[in-house]
């Protein structure tokens, strides 16, 4: 009975030590070279094209693929990229049920410009996971976390817009989080958003550049 005592504590611990080593690799920051976020191009996408967003900045496709490898190997999930790595700046649903009423997409391009987005340098935060229940699965979304000032002007800019032509519907400027899909356990990548994610309980760890 002893021996069979030991034998359990034993493997408790083996699981214990394990589960720690798994944790800590999730939680060692991704790291990419600096060219992968040096360059990114401001776009108008269609209702038809793939993701949520209307209006977009795409960084180069080599961030998704480089980012959907480092990420399986750390989970060796089976996981689906998306088509287009972009990071929404404004959604197909919030021109639809706002923007929509009062501008057309070249006037959300023409205000982007204006407040500076064709210049923007998003600055990486972090990988992040989110999860959902799903029909009798748990879906999941890693993305990759940005900080860009611009965008929370140009988004305040468009409300302003949007208030003073009379235009129907909400749109609400603040709280837009700026990801860029990287995987998911279903190609629908369109249905995560409106995403609400937190940098500090949902980023998985940190995202960062190459030294020189």
């Amino acid at each position: 009975m002893r021996k069979a005592g030991i034998a359990v504590v034993a493997l408790a611990v083996l699981g214990w030590l394990f589960w720690r080593t798994v944790q800590s690799s999730l939680a060692e920051p991704y790291v990419i070279d600096p060219g992968l976020v040096s360059e990114w191009t401001l776009a108008l996408r269609g209702p038809m094209q793939p993701g949520a967003g209307l209006l977009v900045l795409q960084p180069s496709d080599q961030l998704r693929a480089e980012l959907f490898q480092q990420i399986f190997a750390r989970t060796m999930e089976s996981m689906t990229s998306p088509a287009v790595s972009a990071m929404p700046l404004v959604l197909q649903s919030e021109y639809r049920d706002a923007l929509g009423s009062v501008l057309a997409p070249p006037d959300v391009l023409e205000t982007a410009e204006q407040s500076g987005l064709s210049a923007a340098v998003p600055v990486p935060v972090c990988v992040g996971v989110v999860r959902r229940e799903g029909s009798g699965t748990t879906r999941q979304l890693y993305y990759a976390l940005f900080r860009a000032p611009e965008v929370s002007g140009f988004r305040a800019d468009l409300a302003r817009r949007h208030r003073e032509a009379g235009g129907s519907g909400t749109f609400e400027p603040a709280g837009f989080p700026l990801v860029v899909p990287l995987a998911a356990s279903d190609a629908d990548f369109a249905s995560w958003w409106p995403l609400d994610v937190s940098a500090e309980s949902d980023c998985q760890a940190p995202l960062v550049t190459r030294a020189p």
